[in-house]
C-alpha cells in the first residue's frame, strides 16, 4: 500500500516539527507513508526547512509557493494544484492534513485504509459540526487519486463564495464522486478541542497544550 501524507499549511513552522514527532511514534503509518509539505506563503520563516528535515521518511517533499486563493481558499487551491501537478498518481491513498491536526494513534486511519482497499469509495470525509449536513471537515480527508478521474476543485479554488467544508461536500455531490463518511467526533462536533473519540487526531492551535501531550507521551526507541 503506497500513501501520502499531504500537508498544506500558510504560516504553520513549529507544528511541522511536532507532527513530525507524533508521527514517528505511531507503529504503521510512519513505515509505509511518505510526505509532502504544500506551503503557500513564499515568505515564510526558513526554519520550516529545519522542520522539514525532522521528518524520517526517505521520500518526502517540501514545496513552497506564492501562489494562494487567500486565506478561505488557500487550502483548496493546495489540493487542486498537487492534483495538476500530478504527484497523487503514483499512490494507493491521499491523506490531506493542516500541519496542526497532530496525528497521536494510527489505528483508526489504518482501519480506513485497510478495510476500503479494493472497493470504489473514493473519498473517506468526516463532519465536525451536527447541524449542517454540508459541512465535511476540510483539515482531515482521505482519497484515492486512481478513482478521481477529473480535479474536482479546479474551477472552485477561485470561484466558490462558501467555506472550505461545504465546498468539499458541493464538489463531491456535483461531481458524482462517491464519498463515505467516517467517524471522528463521537458527537460530530468540533469544540472543545481534544484529540477526537475515533481518529485520534488533534487539531489544537496552541502549541503549549500540543507540547504537553507531547511530552507525557512514552518514548518510541523503535
Amino acid at each position: 500500500m503506497k500513501v501520502l501524507l499531504f500537508l498544506t499549511g500558510f504560516r504553520q513552522v513549529k507544528e511541522y516539527d511536532y507532527f513530525s514527532a507524533f508521527l514517528q511514534q505511531l507503529p504503521t503509518l510512519p513505515h509505509i507513508c511518505d510526505v509532502f509539505i504544500y506551503c503557500n506563503n513564499a515568505a515564510i520563516s526558513a526554519d520550516i526547512v529545519t522542520f522539514y528535515r525532522t521528518f524520517t521518511q526517505p521520500n518526502k517533499r517540501l514545496y513552497i509557493t506564492s501562489v494562494n486563493a487567500g486565506f478561505v481558499m488557500g487550502a483548496v487551491e493546495a489540493v487542486s494544484s498537487g492534483i495538476e501537478m500530478g504527484i497523487f498518481a503514483p499512490y494507493d491513498y491521499v491523506i490531506h492534513l493542516h500541519p496542526d491536526v497532530f496525528i497521536t494513534d494510527d489505528a483508526g486511519i489504518m482501519r480506513i485504509l485497510t478495510d476500503n482497499i479494493d472497493n470504489d469509495c473514493a473519498f473517506f470525509v468526516n463532519k465536525s459540526v451536527p447541524d449542517d449536513e454540508r459541512f465535511f471537515s476540510f483539515d482531515f480527508f482521505i482519497f484515492k487519486p486512481r478513482l478521481l478521474t477529473t480535479n474536482i476543485f479546479i474551477d472552485a479554488a477561485r470561484t466558490y463564495r462558501d467555506i472550505p467544508e461545504h465546498c468539499l461536500c458541493d464538489m463531491l455531490v456535483s461531481h458524482q464522486v462517491t464519498f463515505k463518511i467516517v467517524e471522528r467526533f463521537a458527537d460530530e462536533r468540533w469544540h472543545p478541542r481534544r484529540i477526537d473519540e475515533h481518529l485520534k487526531l488533534y487539531h489544537e492551535h496552541d502549541l503549549a497544550l500540543v507540547e504537553d501531550v507531547l511530552a507525557r507521551r512514552p518514548k518510541n526507541d523503535g
